[in-house]
This record gives structure tokens, C-alpha cells and sequence, in this order.
């Protein structure tokens, strides 16, 4: 392996979205002490809560792997992943995201963004003319990486 790189966003966000899921489930459970709601409608608030909280949690870390043959991305819980073939890579580039691009798995211009967190990435230009940036705090680094 050529390069490998776990990229985390600040603790304050899985902090803010483990205390979120923790309230919800307590005003929940409160709710369905009292009796006044519906069972069913307390089992869709719960199952509400905990995709939320999985979706937040599991975009919190991404994982970047260069090897000879590939560029593989892997998120906290190992889904979504993607492996880009380094043969089809017709150009890498140092690219400064705008905060409206936001973070996570978005569509920018010409193609994906996997971000993390943090403004630079790596633009990587495909054979096919599509974009598809690679969000991290050591675009110098992958970059170095994918002109080896």
C-alpha cells in the first residue's frame, strides 16, 4: 500500500450527535411512560432517532487508500465505499472546496465530493471527463501519493 490516510471530523460533532439521540430516546421513553402515545408511533420515533444519529456517526470518518491499482474510499461504517481504477485517472489536482459545497457525499460541479471536513481536497479528473473530489487535512500528501 502506497498511501493510507484516516481522515476524522472533530470530536465535537460525534459528541453533539451521541447528546441529540440520547435526549430524543429519553423523551421518547418518557412519552411511553405516560401512555399517550401509540406504541407504533413510538417505535417509528425511535427508529427515526437511530438512523439519524447511524447517518450522522458514519460520516464522520472517512478512510483513503492508494495502492498501485486503485484509490479506495471508505466511510466510518464501511458503507458507502467506492474504488476508483488509478488507471482511469486522467489528472489530480489540489482543489479549495467553498463552504457552501458542504461536507459529506455531495455533487459539485462536473461531479462527487466525499468530504469529511475542512475546505481542501484533491480533484481527480476521469478519462470519461467526469470530477470526482476527495475531501482530507493532507491533500499535499494524497496528491504526492497519486503522482507516484
Amino acid at each position: 500500500m502506497e498511501y493510507y490516510h484516516d481522515q476524522n471530523s472533530p470530536r465535537w460533532v460525534v459528541v453533539l450527535a451521541s447528546i441529540f439521540a440520547i435526549v430524543m430516546f429519553s423523551l421518547v421513553t418518557a412519552v411511553l411512560r405516560t401512555g399517550s402515545a401509540p406504541l407504533w408511533l413510538s417505535f417509528l420515533a425511535i427508529s427515526w432517532i437511530t438512523v439519524i444519529y447511524l447517518a450522522v456517526l458514519g460520516f464522520t470518518r472517512l478512510k483513503v487508500r492508494v495502492s498501485p491499482g486503485s484509490i479506495e474510499l471508505i466511510w466510518r461504517l464501511g458503507w458507502p465505499s467506492k474504488t476508483i481504477d488509478r488507471a482511469t485517472v486522467a489528472d489530480a489536482q489540489l482543489h479549495r472546496n467553498h463552504w457552501l459545497e458542504g461536507w459529506g457525499i455531495r455533487w459539485v460541479r462536473r461531479g462527487w465530493m466525499w468530504n469529511v471536513w475542512g475546505l481542501d481536497s484533491v480533484e481527480l479528473t476521469l478519462e470519461s471527463g467526469k470530477v470526482f473530489r476527495i475531501g482530507t487535512d493532507d491533500a499535499a500528501g494524497l496528491l504526492a501519493a497519486l503522482e507516484r
